[in-house]
């Protein structure tokens, strides 16, 4: 909301009265002699901003702009960010965006869709993002079960040649709890808790391997 109210007043536009509530806003803004009335609020996966322009006390026309936000809907249920699209109803929307309807609709028709692109842009970036530490996490993840594998069975062998291998065992018992905690974690996309407990894992193996060098 706050990035919409930004690029009005970028545009030029008083805003006069705002009402801003979990489900609802709603914004009046002036620019000159006309005097618009905006309205914003969810439905479903969408957020639905309808605004009307007046000159003085005649209606002038009312736009309705559906913003495409609907791609977060898609995102989560796995598609792709990069088919989201943005998208309107009413014809009415593309006349205001190219000034048909004069100065003030054409900048909160501009402005709704700016901030639109904007957010889709941010939530492409941020799954890009999400993607990169999701294939980082299952790489180490792998490669420290490898180590856990090959570690216990050096505990096994030392221990049946007798030697006292409880140090190892206490340091390889955290570390694949951490990593256990770690695929939690990361199950509920908490991927920097995740990386960071697999980095702690790590560590608790390098000195495993450390001691079992020492016994031998």
């Amino acid at each position: 909301m706050e990035a919409l109210l930004n690029r009005f007043t970028e545009s030029g536009l008083q805003i006069v009265k705002r009402s801003l509530g979990p489900g609802r806003a709603e914004i009046k803004v002036k620019y000159e002699n006309e005097v618009g009335f905006i309205t914003v609020q969810p439905q479903g996966d969408d957020i639905v901003v309808s605004f009307n322009v007046r000159e003085t006390l005649e209606k002038k026309g009312l736009e309705i702009a559906r913003t495409g936000i609907r791609f977060l809907g898609t995102i989560i249920t796995g598609g792709s960010p990069v088919d989201a699209t943005i998208y309107t109803i009413e014809d009415s929307f593309n006349a205001a965006l190219s000034g048909d309807r004069g100065y003030l609709a054409s900048a909160i028709a501009n402005s709704v869709r700016d901030v639109a692109e904007d957010l889709k842009y941010k939530i492409e970036e941020e799954s890009r993002e999400l993607g990169y530490k999701k294939e980082e996490f299952e790489d180490r993840l792998t490669s420290i079960k490898s180590r856990l594998l090959t570690i216990s069975e050096e505990i096994e062998f030392a221990k049946e040649e007798g030697r006292d291998v409880s140090r190892i065992e206490r340091r390889y018992r955290r570390a694949e709890e951490l990593c256990e905690e770690a695929v939690k974690d990361a199950n509920s996309g908490k991927y920097v808790d995740a990386l960071a407990k697999l980095e702690a894992a790590s560590r608790l193996l390098d000195k495993a391997e450390e001691l079992l060098s020492s016994i031998y």
